[in-house]
């Protein structure tokens, strides 16, 4: 059988239009019920924010002075008599499609911001075009949309959340190729409950692989088999996860599936390129499908903008700091001998050197001792050399040090690398002088920026990473980097903090 003929084609047509027909009718699109509840959640998160609104507008009443005086029942009354103004909030959000797409949480969230923000554009537009500024406190518009910011995306994690914990409202998956890419597929699928994807199994060509589990997931049959497997199984969704295919086996597989399935997704090997700020363009008089790879970190405005951030957000964290870091520095030089601020030169951007403030979680002899122990214990000595850390036990380590590395609280004075310029709060790991010549080469793309307070390597599992891990995750930052993702990682990294995830 040639490679275009790998799918059972016996009566192909009368099957899909059967199968064309249960994607209409079935489960394969969303149901009624799944846009109704996003939908009433979204407008329960708006009255919320019109609600927190008007506590904080009458709040204000008598601290500012330039602000006049509403009572609080002149302001809900005034907000009855204008409550049509904030639907267009509503209709921005579909504009941006939150409703009929499944994307991974922080995406979301960034499509909701971005669909909050032209909702009360249009608002700010209704009242003023309207000419009705006079009944509708413009103030008060603005305090609903901070208070959005918030409470809509919370709002639609617990929906959601709630929705796919049924079966009806979750979309069956089978993934094509039960390779490396398929089972991390399918590992990250069932980590990101809030996409609802239920992993029904795999189909793969290698028959061994049908005897035993990939991913704890059974591998059903031959990739030629899809169309029975999915009518068999009633899948809603096909991830094909073999970078090998040819154009011509992805366009019969594509072909086939199109009356089948809700949805066909691809998952191409490209986990070390920077696809996040990829723009894709069509050559339409060849079909060719052009895709433009850019590091953002190369231009100019992109570091301003990174480095105005980091300035901003240090100094308007200073004030909450600075007590905690006199508590701690005075904790440390109680428990142990030595200076309670440890100084290191690191690697900077563009591979200039700096102190790097740190609080000392280890004794003063530190070195006498780790050459002691790795002398003593062979595991421990292999273990140092593929980690560069000791990750169980380190008798380095002073007592009040173990829980500084564990909270992260050791690296708080490196608030102070941000504000002097020679760090960000987020990026890539900083490195010791020392390990340039085991960076492979990667130190070109990792050092165009500065390193990081926190970064992707501390929010994915920051003990059980190699040192070779840690610099695809560095390569993958920069590649990848845009704001939002600077906000993310710091987001995440306050959700590691508290776990203890283990020390960086």
């Amino acid at each position: 059988m040639s490679e275009g003929q790998y799918i059972e084609h016996r009566a192909f047509p009368s099957r899909a239009v059967r199968g064309y027909a249960r994607v209409l009718s079935g489960p394969g699109r969303e149901r009624p019920e799944y846009y109704c509840a996003l939908m009433a959640g979204d407008i329960l998160g708006v009255f919320l924010s019109v609600l927190a609104a008007i506590l904080a507008r009458v709040s204000l009443d008598g601290f500012v002075s330039f602000i006049p005086n509403i009572p609080l029942d002149v302001a809900i009354l005034n907000l009855k008599a204008s409550w049509w103004t904030f639907a267009p909030v509503i209709f921005a959000l579909a504009y941006r499609r939150t409703y009929d797409r499944r994307l991974p949480f922080w995406e979301e969230v960034r499509e909701l911001m971005a669909g909050l923000i032209l909702g009360f554009i249009m608002v700010y537009a209704l009242v003023s075009m309207g000419k009705i500024s006079h009944g509708v406190s413009r103030l008060l518009i603005g305090f609903t949309f901070l208070f959005s910011l918030f409470i809509i995306p919370t709002e639609r994690y617990m929906v959601k959340s709630l929705l796919f914990k049924w079966p009806a409202f979750r979309r069956k998956a089978i993934i094509l190729g039960a390779g490396e890419v398929g089972e991390e597929l399918a590992r990250g699928l069932e980590r990101e409950k809030y996409l609802g994807y239920e992993v029904i199994g795999f189909l793969d060509d290698d028959f061994k692989k049908r005897r035993h589990k990939i991913a704890g997931r059974k591998v059903y049959g031959s990739i030629r088999q899809v169309g029975k497997f999915v009518r068999f199984l009633r899948v809603d969704s096909v991830f094909i996860a073999v970078p090998s295919f040819s154009t011509r086996r992805l366009s019969e597989i594509f072909a086939h599936l199109q009356g089948l399935v809700s949805e066909v997704s691809i998952v191409p090997e490209f986990r070390d390129i920077g696809m996040l700020n990829a723009e894709l363009s069509c050559l339409f008089s060849q079909k060719l499908l052009l895709i433009k790879v850019q590091n953002n970190l190369k231009s100019q405005v992109n570091q301003f903008i990174k480095r105005s951030f980091d300035l901003i957000v240090s100094l308007l964290s200073l004030p909450v700091l600075l007590p905690v870091l006199a508590v701690i520095a005075l904790v440390v030089a109680m428990d142990s001998p030595g200076k309670p601020v440890f100084i290191q030169d690191r690697l900077g951007r563009a591979g200039r050197r700096f102190h790097l403030y740190k609080f000392r979680t280890m004794y003063q002899d530190a070195d006498a001792i780790l050459e002691k122990y790795l002398k003593d214990h062979p595991k421990a000595r292999r273990e140092w050399f593929e980690f560069r850390k000791l990750r169980d036990y380190d008798p380095r380590v002073t007592r009040v040090g173990r829980f500084l590395r564990k909270t992260s609280l050791d690296e708080l004075p490196q608030v102070f690398n941000v504000i002097k310029g020679e760090m960000s709060l987020t990026g890539p790991r900083p490195y010791l002088p020392r390990e340039q010549e085991d960076m492979n080469g990667f130190e070109s793309i990792i050092l165009l920026t500065r390193p990081g307070l926190s970064g992707l390597w501390q929010v994915s599992g920051r003990n059980n990473l190699t040192f070779q891990d840690r610099l695809r995750m560095d390569v993958w930052y920069v590649l990848n980097w845009s704001l939002w993702l600077d906000v993310t990682l710091l987001l995440r990294t306050v959700k590691a903090v508290f776990k203890r995830d283990g020390s960086c």
